[in-house]
This record gives C-alpha cells, sequence and structure tokens, in this order.
C-alpha cells in the first residue's frame, strides 16, 4: 500500500493524537504529504521531557521521555558557543560562552531568535511567548544580575516588535507571569510586588503565606505558591510540599493567599527555581495532583550536591525517584514544542 495517498484529513486526525514529540517528528518525515497534513500551528499538548546536564557549548542535548522512558539525542548545531540557562514554553534561553549575547532557541526544530542586548548576567527565563508564524513577533520575561559592586537583581521585559528592553530594578528568583502581569516575592518585606507590564505600574501584594516559600507556578489559570521541604538529608519519601492559590481580590477585599490540599487534574513540573504545569487528562497514563521535582541529594564520591528527578503523590504525601539518571546542576524539566517547524 502506498501510504503516501491516505487521505489529508485521515492523516491530520492521527496527527493530533500524538502527546509525545518524537512520534510527531517521526510522523512528520515519512514524507511531504504527511508533513504538510501535521500543521504546527494546532499541536496537541506535549508531555514534558527531562533535559539532561548539558556542557557547555555541546551541539547535541539529551532529553528522557516520560511516556517511552527512553533518552533521546537530538542534534542541535545553533547550541554551538551556547551554554544553556532556563527554558519556558519549549525554548531555552541561551548565552554565548564568550560574549553576552543571549537567544531563544528551540532544540526540536534547531531554530533560534536572538534577543537584544542586555548588559547583565541575564540568570532566569521568567517567560516566553513565541509566535509560530512570524519569528519577530514574541515577548519575552527574564531575571537578569549585575556585578557592580554588590550583586543586584532586577527584570527586564520584551513585548512584541520592540527591540529594547524594558527595566525593573526589582526581581526575585521567586516569580512568575501571569496574564502580563510580573510577579515576585520581595525578599526584604516577604510581600508580593505586581508590575503590570503595559502600564509599568508597581503595586504591593499580599504578604508570603509562609516564610521561605520555594515556588511561584501558573496553574490552571491560578497563581499559587509552593513550600517544599527538602535538604540532602531528607529521604525522598519525607519530602513534603505545602500549596497556596493567590486570590486576587476585588475593590472591596485585599488579595490573599488560601492554603489549598490538592491541585486536581493538573500535574507540577519544578526545577530549580521555577516551574509550570500541565492537565493530566489530556495524557494517557497520567494522573493528576502530582509534583515532579528534583531531589537534593549529595554524592558520596566528591561531597557534591545533585538534582535527583523525583515524583511526589500530593494525596499520599510522598515521593519516589523516578528511574532514570541523577544530575548534577543543569538538568531541567522541559515542556518540548515544534513552532518553527
Amino acid at each position: 500500500m502506498d501510504w503516501s495517498i491516505l487521505p489529508p484529513e485521515l492523516l491530520h486526525l492521527i496527527s493530533t493524537k500524538f502527546s509525545s514529540i518524537s512520534d510527531l517528528i517521526h510522523f512528520r518525515a515519512v514524507c511531504n504529504t504527511w508533513r504538510a497534513s501535521a500543521s504546527v500551528s494546532h499541536l496537541p499538548p506535549q508531555i514534558p521531557c527531562f533535559l539532561l546536564d548539558t556542557k557547555p557549548g555541546a551541539t547535541s542535548l539529551n532529553l528522557y521521555s516520560l511516556t517511552s522512558g527512553k533518552t533521546h539525542t537530538v542534534s542541535v548545531p545553533a547550541c554551538r558557543d551556547l551554554t544553556v540557562m532556563d527554558s519556558s514554553n519549549g525554548y531555552l534561553l541561551m548565552r554565548h560562552l564568550t560574549n553576552p549575547d543571549l537567544s531563544l532557541l528551540n532544540p526540536v526544530t534547531n531554530s533560534k531568535v536572538s534577543l537584544p542586548f542586555l548588559p547583565c548576567m541575564a540568570s532566569q527565563l521568567v517567560w516566553a511567548s513565541l509566535d509560530p508564524v512570524q519569528a519577530e513577533d514574541y515577548a519575552v520575561c527574564l531575571l537578569g544580575i549585575v556585578y557592580t559592586p554588590a550583586p543586584r537583581k532586577f527584570s527586564a521585559f520584551l513585548q512584541p516588535g520592540e527591540v529594547k528592553w524594558t527595566i525593573l530594578n526589582k526581581g526575585s528568583n521567586l516569580c512568575c507571569y501571569y496574564k502580563g502581569m510580573y510577579i515576585h516575592v520581595n525578599k526584604i518585606s516577604n510581600s508580593l510586588e505586581i508590575y503590570d507590564v503595559a502600564t509599568q505600574t508597581l503595586r504591593e501584594g499580599p504578604v508570603s503565606p509562609t516564610p521561605g516559600l520555594s515556588y511561584l507556578v501558573v496553574s490552571a489559570g491560578q497563581v499559587i505558591g509552593v513550600l517544599k521541604y527538602d535538604n540532602t538529608r531528607v529521604p525522598v519519601h519525607r519530602c513534603q510540599f505545602e500549596i497556596y492559590r493567590l486570590e486576587f481580590g476585588t475593590d472591596e477585599k485585599r488579595p490573599s493567599w488560601v492554603k489549598i490540599s490538592n491541585i486536581g487534574d493538573q500535574i507540577l513540573f519544578l526545577n530549580l527555581v521555577n516551574g509550570f504545569s500541565i492537565t493530566a487528562s489530556c495524557f494517557e497514563g497520567f494522573r493528576g495532583n502530582f509534583i515532579y521535582f528534583l531531589k537534593l541529594t549529595r554524592n558520596g564520591f566528591d561531597n557534591r550536591i545533585w538534582h535527583v528527578p523525583a515524583r511526589y503523590d500530593i494525596e499520599a504525601g510522598t515521593g519516589e525517584v523516578l528511574p532514570f539518571p541523577p544530575v548534577t546542576e543543569y538538568g531541567m524539566w522541559f515542556l518540548p514544542s515544534l513552532r518553527y517547524a
């Protein structure tokens, strides 16, 4: 049978069923007809994978698939002379090894967008949104740091069509981007600060629900705060999490935090300082109310700290290590995308 003559509408229907990015890539590689039928503008939701430890300047990346249980090596020539800093929405924040140039890279499609010059060490990609058709239509939120004379963090924003960063001389690793608002915790006052990127106005939010809040994450259209109890001496089954939902309030009621006991059909994926959320019911074989995180442990040979991928069952209140290799400091959960394919 000549598989290339299958009806395009049938091929398109099949392509919408793939939750594994590798299956979709293989499908599109069969022939031009199959590739044209699998539109990248209507991609099915993707299951996150884990980007294993990557050496600076390496031109290949190793991605561990939660669905297949296998590690896939992806050739990314555009990574040459670059190092991975962070990730958001299918893109990696890359910094050049010998100069301050920054870029966004899709490792699946090997497409890269150069970012305007930013005179600092960019340390965290808070959020990125790129149009799948027009490469110049993107919005970015970064957390940067300068060392003159003492370390100082700030936030930088790019709106679609802009060629120069908007700078906010405030910022912390505990932050997220939500509906045009940059939200971060002021480490001195322990309260939220909410910055409207469009109007460039700043207002104060509620005090953190508990000292030492670990993450701010956007999940199912809400902002949640996560407190992680973990150190190198705590076994994985004794790791604990507390979760709070941010209530933005009304004209008559101030914003506040509400402690919640579950996250329903959501799964959180937490990296070292940031995270994201997916809906479990979109994927066969996955259940909601789980947290995938990086467990702190210590290497017995040289006493270095490792970050081991693990999973926490919120309902049962216990965690377990996932069955793939530990990482040192550069591994991260990554949500793959075929944009710009």
